[in-house]
């Protein structure tokens, strides 16, 4: 006999667990299905801005995260690819960017969801799904009234739906964490490379997140380039993940609905995808709460992404190029107002 929920939530990360936590909080009968096993790492740039601290007050979870290992950003530098640099400071305080590991931050959310009342099954990859609702998870099939998918840009409901927009593999991107090089410091620091471009913050615990974004065919010579800068061993460990773009699916449909990177995936070099995956998450939950309909939800939706698509559309342009990337960048320290207001854009009151 299935088991019946309000609401199923295939995902268990930052979006996934916000959704749950607040629809269980408000009495919606929810269950929250994750296929890995928390803590686990993610490839990400592991950074929070500003944006994301009203979401963690209203979670109650603002004081759990400071209590986590983490660097309070104190600067963002630029590097082109002759080494010319664009530096800004950052208000390094708890109203400003912070940087966390994923394996902790996620963990901790996805407790919490459970602390709400949420059920959390985790190795609990999910193998089909019907409309009406129906999910089979192993031997079980779980029926619920509405599903919210949070299950990445390589989203399995949206596959198994015929959903998933196809993708080329235009990039890929590797994610390591390394010790903290002396004198690195509490900052982030996004560097164009012939091959790509490199992506280093400071995350506490004297670690260092190291990510490296290029084509396929370049992702070798990234490689030995920061094997190279940090004494990395040839034979050392990265965590990977592709495609890093991918068109968009309609957030809402009947009883159905795509929260974080299972609807809309932004560049990963703006650092703003923790945000939206919180801001997503507790969007649903708030519509999910309040029974209202799909287009509702999708308008919203839109509204939340709208003001910065056109930064993601920018910083996607220059990182693909990285020559004419580095280029701008000279150009937009010529005039450094307007490249102080684009990354304002992104970290919001976090900038000086």
């Amino acid at each position: 006999m299935a088991h019946t929920y309000d609401v199923a939530v295939v995902g268990g990360g930052p979006a996934g667990s916000t959704c749950a936590a607040f629809c269980a909080e408000s009495g919606l009968k929810t269950l929250l299905l994750e296929k890995a096993i928390f803590p686990r790492e993610k490839v990400c740039g592991d950074c929070l801005n500003p944006g994301c601290r009203p979401i963690l007050d209203r979670l109650g979870l603002t004081e759990g995260v400071l209590t986590l290992p983490h660097s309070k950003l104190a600067e963002v530098e630029f590097i082109g690819l002759r080494g010319q640099s664009a530096k800004f400071a950052l208000n390094a305080n708890e109203h400003g960017e912070i940087a966390v590991k994923r394996s902790q931050f996620d963990h901790l959310l996805l407790q919490h969801a459970g602390e709400c009342g949420a059920e959390i099954r985790q190795n609990a990859a999910v193998t089909s799904i019907e409309r009406g609702w129906r999910i089979r998870v192993g031997d079980e099939c779980i029926s619920a009234k509405k599903v919210v998918a949070a299950d990445g840009r390589n989203s399995t409901v949206a596959r198994l739906l015929g959903l998933l927009p196809s993708s080329k593999k235009d990039r890929v991107a590797l994610q390591t964490h390394l010790p903290l090089p002396r004198d690195f410091g509490n900052r982030v620091v996004l560097r164009f490379l012939p091959d790509g471009y490199c992506g280093m913050s400071s995350v506490g615990n004297d670690q260092l997140n190291l990510c490296l974004v290029g084509k396929p065919h370049h992702i070798d010579a990234l490689k030995k380039w920061a094997e190279a800068q940090f004494a990395i061993a040839p034979d050392h460990s990265w965590r990977t993940i592709t495609p890093l773009a991918r068109r968009a699916i309609a957030p809402a449909h009947e009883n159905l609905f795509f929260i974080g990177d299972a609807a809309r995936v932004v560049e990963p070099f703006t650092g703003e995808g923790i945000y939206y995956a919180l801001a997503s998450g507790e969007l649903a939950a708030r519509h999910l709460i309040a029974h209202s309909p799909p287009a509702d939800y999708a308008r919203e939706h839109a509204l939340l992404y709208r003001d910065r698509l056109w930064v993601n559309e920018i910083a996607k342009r220059a990182v693909m190029q990285p020559r004419l990337g580095s280029l701008t960048l000279d150009l937009l320290r010529l005039n450094p107002a307007v490249l102080r207001f684009l990354t304002g854009k992104i970290v919001g009151n976090a900038l000086r």
